[in-house]
């Protein structure tokens, strides 16, 4: 799957390359190894590791389902059926997918709450859900945010939480190196980026840290 959209985001010859498409190649395959679908699936599994993955294999199992495989299907099937680019490019395309999304996060999150999940994992499938409506609407009406950075930005706080300041450090490098790679491939701005950034964290923040202050049982937190 991953191999498939990789030929589709980057179709440049792979001989013969001149410097700039060399430095081109290398951001989409930076893109490509963290493409928002296959971040949550390395965050849910830091998760797991800070949780004991021996105690929450299946947990893990369901995160991945619901907030990985189920989106990286539906891409896989709009960029080999449709025929579409991958990098969803058109914001008239990206309303499908971010409805398939956020209804995988949402059914994700209520399996996660109903058996009883440690509180980070629910806590961190509702923020993609949420996060995933906030970029949607954001997509609509403002602009075309980075996907890609967001994708690592927001889920940073769950690892602050996992992990302390230095884990959610190099989340912040990790999305700063990625959004960097959107830019120079021409499909964001940095002030889409930049965007992206001070968006998705403080509302992680607020729903990892806050609201569990006002609704202590939200998440069922243990």
């Amino acid at each position: 799957m991953m191999s498939m959209i990789l030929s589709a985001a980057a179709r440049e010859p792979v001989t013969q390359l001149s410097g700039p498409q060399r430095l081109d190649r290398i951001c989409n395959a930076i893109a490509v190894v963290f493409m928002p679908q296959v971040s949550s699936i390395y965050v849910f599994l830091a998760l797991s590791i800070a949780n004991g993955i021996e105690e929450t294999p299946l947990y893990l199992l369901i995160s991945i389902l619901f907030a990985g495989l189920i989106e990286l299907g539906s891409l896989l099937v709009y960029v080999r059926f449709l025929k579409r680019d991958a990098n969803v490019q058109d914001r008239e395309d990206r309303p499908i997918l971010f409805a398939i999304a956020i209804l995988s996060y949402l059914v994700g999150f209520t399996l996660l709450r109903y058996l009883g999940a440690p509180f980070i994992f629910s806590a961190l499938m509702f923020a993609y859900f949420a996060n995933t409506t906030f970029a949607a609407v954001i997509t609509r009406y403002l602009t075309k945010v980075s996907i890609h950075a967001w994708g690592i930005t927001g889920p940073s706080v769950a690892i602050l939480y996992s992990f302390g300041v230095l884990g959610f450090l190099l989340m912040l490098v990790i999305g700063g190196i990625v959004g960097g790679t959107r830019v120079k491939l021409g499909y964001h701005t940095w002030r889409q980026v930049v965007l992206s950034f001070l968006t998705s964290i403080p509302f992680t923040w607020f729903i990892v840290y806050i609201i569990p202050q006002l609704l202590p049982t939200v998440f069922r937190a243990y």
